[in-house]
């Protein structure tokens, strides 16, 4: 297999996106993932779709192979692309949050009710606990740096409203 200009054209601008929204998703230690999930979702989910047609369709098709060979290839790299895209996308938005637009001061407190932490800490995973607001009477999922809690156990912590209104801290 040979790589040509165009196949250049296409990955360059694509590795550049996945790093920006990499680099979004660990900008922040503390960051309200149910907020961003559903904002990603809402704001992003037809680009993500057409993102990842566009890049399954010219990485698969104009290479010789069957048909049967070419649609599984086009699908196995629709998902991952979607899967990849939306991540991407998602960084992207904690980045606008955190550096775009008015931040505003948030004390969030209240209760520990469940705990997310993978059994093996591995690259990629993200520790995350559930937090009672009793204020807001509703629950807060919230991505956390270290696996020091406990269920049941007071949460308080200053940290700043962005201007996508998601709750988000830096240290």
């Amino acid at each position: 297999m040979t790589i040509t200009k165009k196949d250049f054209k296409l990955i360059i601008p694509f590795i550049f996106f996945l790093i920006f929204g990499i680099y979004g998703i660990y900008s922040v230690d503390f960051i309200s993932v149910s907020q961003t999930m559903k904002t990603t979702f809402e704001w992003c989910t037809i680009p993500t779709i057409i993102f990842a047609l566009y890049y399954a369709y010219h990485s698969s098709f104009g290479y010789k192979t069957t048909i049967v060979i070419a649609i599984w290839r086009n699908t196995f790299t629709f998902i991952v692309m979607t899967i990849i895209t939306f991540t991407s996308f998602q960084g992207i938005l904690m980045l606008i949050n955190k550096n775009i637009g008015p931040q505003k001061e948030y004390l969030l407190s209240g209760k520990i009710t469940k705990l997310k932490f993978p059994e093996n800490k591995k690259i990629g995973n993200k520790y995350s606990i559930e937090i009672e607001r009793k204020l807001e009477r509703d629950t807060i999922e919230l991505n956390v740096p270290t696996n020091q809690y406990f269920e049941k156990q007071k949460f308080e912590k200053r940290m700043k409203i962005g201007s996508l209104h998601f709750i988000y801290s830096e240290e």
